[in-house]
């Protein structure tokens, strides 16, 4: 009988430590390679690094390995640029296997030369065809001749329903792989009694797609300490000029939560005259801001409150910089943020494709007690969205396409 782990409000999710995989199953594995690229090489390798346990697990098993995955946003067409291809050698050498990326897995002459592969292979990026994105059920069926048994390993791609999320795992028996696992386990922890106090730290940009979990939080958690264009937003509907600063002024955002006392913005502020290098830059209080100039960061009476606040909490989670943090010298209050974080003893999460960026340059995120892979489905899933690749795992299929058994 498959065991299965249950994930509060996600029901039932079956997972790959709940099954016997027999050697030749053919596992399709979808993962999480949306990596940043550098003159064709990849920057940050922490994706493909998260899902590697869960491949070697199915390589000790006997499996033979395909993997879908995306890269950027083609489209639906082909664009070199975004090939897997700097993925494929990345993975080869972080397992020590050859890696075949498949150019066109949906050519009747590359499912003929491949299909039985010992090799890992690596179908060139999914986004590719525009199946994809639509959902297409043909175009899944068209992936699912290649598999057994279908692995999910891509909590970043989980709130979107795209064909290899939502509908694969509806044709095939489906599972959560290790990864995936972890990252819904620690986000129910996060939620569910955490100890207190329970502070939320939120940045970066983009209010809209931020309310609902700032709502959440402001409902939730004992603090919630706003930085980056998140405050820029807040200022302004609290009719403090922004000057030039990246803001949504005409964003709703209802009077009880705007003036919440649990919600803490910024008491100080750096500003810059321009964003090049070389820019003046000063201190000044949140109504202070002229015309001409960019609020670039937190000021320093706000990072020592901020990790102040920090520093008391038992639980922490954090989506979004403090700033420019991409810049050098905008990134003081997002360091402040990360190192504050780094030093708590308690149950400490970090999250979002920004934040992860400023973790990678300055090798900090392996201290915290989780670090998500998710930017919007991370958002989505504390918000408490339902995510289509999640629930697309509850519908569980007790036979692998070869008729084998996966109990």
């Amino acid at each position: 009988m498959i065991k299965t782990h249950m994930i509060e409000r996600y029901g039932t999710v079956p997972t790959i430590k709940s099954i016997r995989i027999q050697k030749g199953t053919s596992v399709i594995v979808r993962a999480d390679f949306d990596v940043p690229l550098i003159n064709g090489g990849v920057a940050d390798s922490s994706r493909i690094e998260a899902v590697v346990p869960t491949l070697r697990a199915l390589d000790r098993a006997g499996a033979r390995i395909r993997i879908v995955a995306h890269l950027g946003r083609p489209h639906g067409a082909y664009d070199p640029a975004l090939s897997l291809a700097p993925v494929g050698r990345v993975l080869a050498r972080l397992l020590d296997r050859r890696v075949i990326l498949v150019q066109d897995p949906f050519a009747a002459e590359a499912f003929k030369k491949y299909e039985a592969a010992l090799d890992i292979l690596l179908f060139e990026n999914i986004r590719f065809w525009p199946g994809e994105e639509k959902n297409s059920r043909a175009f899944a069926t068209d992936i699912a001749r290649w598999g057994d048994l279908y692995v999910n390993e891509s909590f970043a791609s989980c709130h979107r329903a795209h064909a290899s999320v939502s509908a694969l795992p509806a044709i095939l028996p489906a599972y959560a792989g290790l990864h995936l696992e972890s990252e819904i386990k620690a986000l129910v922890r996060l939620m569910t009694n955490p100890k207190r106090p329970f502070v939320a730290v939120l940045g970066g940009a983009k209010i809209e797609t931020k309310l609902p979990l700032i709502r959440r939080f402001v409902r939730d958690a004992d603090e919630v300490l706003i930085g980056g264009a998140l405050a820029n937003t807040l200022f302004a509907l609290h009719g403090f000029g922004v000057g030039r600063s990246t803001a949504e002024p005409e964003s709703r955002v209802p009077h009880a939560l705007l003036h919440s006392k649990k919600l803490y913005l910024p008491s100080d502020v750096l500003v810059a005259d321009g964003l090049e290098a070389g820019a003046k830059c000063r201190v000044a209080a949140p109504d202070d801001v002229k015309d001409d100039e960019y609020i670039v960061d937190m000021g320093p009476k706000t990072c020592a409150s901020f990790a102040e606040h920090i520093a008391c909490a038992r639980t922490v989670v954090w989506n979004g910089p403090m700033g420019l943090a991409e810049r050098e010298e905008f990134s003081r209050g997002t360091l402040v943020i990360a190192e504050a974080i780094k030093n708590n003893k308690g149950f400490t999460v970090a999250g979002g494709g920004d934040t992860l960026a400023a973790l990678a340059r300055h090798h900090t995120g392996k201290q915290f007690s989780h670090v998500s892979m998710g930017g919007g489905a991370m958002l989505a899933f504390l918000a408490g969205e339902k995510l289509p690749g999640i629930e697309a795992l509850k519908r569980v299929k007790r036979k692998a396409k070869n008729g084998k058994s996966t109990e």
